[in-house]
């Protein structure tokens, strides 16, 4: 699906005007990507995990006792 130049500018604006959000965004993208990586593609994350499978696994469950930690502090 392509998006239009209106929605883009739009979206440029937006993100001009709340960077605070942006970065949020950003940085929940980049947690996201490394938990939700495709191991099947060749890409450069999916070669390092593929290659790395066990600390892949327990960096992952370090995540989630860090995030259980975190919610609990909240």
């Amino acid at each position: 699906m392509t998006t239009s130049n209106s929605l883009k500018k739009a979206i440029k604006k937006y993100q001009e005007k709340n960077p605070l959000m942006r970065t949020y965004w950003n940085r929940k993208g980049g947690a996201r990507q490394f938990i939700m990586a495709d191991l099947s593609k060749d890409t450069k994350l999916a070669q390092a995990i593929n290659s790395n499978r066990l600390q892949y696994i327990n960096d992952l469950k370090e995540l989630r006792n860090d995030i259980d930690q975190r919610l609990k502090d909240l």
